[in-house]
């Protein structure tokens, strides 16, 4: 039984956080990480989804040994509320961790990542401004096959995490919910992990800071800056700030905390 969801977000150190805690003997760490369980483009069309999702999580253990904590990383989970809400029906005993990036750095990211891979073939700037467009189209399909734009090209709406934030605590309690922010992961390695091992209730464990996954191919345009300009009206427009997440999350774990006295 998985019970511990790394849930995202894309981009925000979610494959570094699954690595370090793949180090902990007390952590199993789903083979490749992402067994793409719940939002799976064949998922929806099962008559048998619970069976679907356990054939996901068993093809990727081999080497289990008998830890207490079995981790699935699959950033996307957060993204779409069915996704999610599947996801917390699955085990409702389960831990939840979400890594959270500056927005901006994350669309660049993701934006660089898909360009990479051959999904994208626009400058940065025009894949932001047809992110709206290819998003509805995708939308109006229902498309969420591997390539479609809504997992590919979603650089902008992604990085909306206010409303990520509010679906997760309406389905979780604020207890079995941990949100770290990248670069606490970078800056404050070893107090963010002993945050993780206690949010886990498992003994503390000695693990080097690495780098991971962080070479990647840049691609480069002369209208680069006028994009991070408009990914940076976008969010301030939306008011995506890490001062509201933190109010938000600090909301949501004050809340609990009432309801339990």
């Amino acid at each position: 039984m998985v019970n511990l969801f790394i849930l995202g977000v894309q981009k925000a150190g979610t494959s570094a956080l699954a690595n370090f805690l793949s180090q902990h003997p007390a952590v199993y760490v789903l083979r490749g990480k992402e067994a793409h369980a719940f939002d799976h483009p064949q998922y929806a069309a099962q008559a048998d989804k619970q069976a679907f999702v356990r054939r996901q999580f068993q093809q990727r253990m081999q080497g289990y040994q008998n830890q207490p904590i079995v981790c699935d990383a699959t950033p996307i989970t957060v993204y779409k509320h069915a996704f999610l809400q599947d996801c917390v029906a699955w085990n409702p005993d389960a831990r939840y961790i979400l890594m959270l990036r500056d927005p901006v750095e994350r669309a660049i990211s993701h934006y660089q990542m898909s360009r990479g891979k051959g999904e994208e073939q626009h400058c940065m700037l025009l894949a932001f401004l047809l992110e709206p467009l290819r998003l509805w189209r995708a939308q109006k399909k229902q498309s969420w096959e591997f390539g479609s734009p809504l997992r590919t090209q979603s650089y902008l709406s992604r990085g909306c995490y206010t409303q990520q934030l509010r679906r997760l605590y309406q389905l979780v309690p604020a207890s079995r919910v941990l949100v770290l922010e990248q670069s606490e992961l970078k800056q404050t390695h070893r107090q963010t992990l002993l945050k993780v091992f206690e949010f886990l209730d498992i003994h503390r464990h000695p693990i080097a800071p690495q780098t991971v996954f962080a070479t990647e191919k840049r691609y480069h345009h002369w209208s680069d800056p006028i994009a991070r300009l408009y990914a940076r009206l976008f969010f301030k427009l939306k008011g995506e700030t890490p001062a509201r997440w933190r109010q938000l999350i600090q909301h949501y774990q004050q809340a609990q905390m009432k309801a339990g006295d």
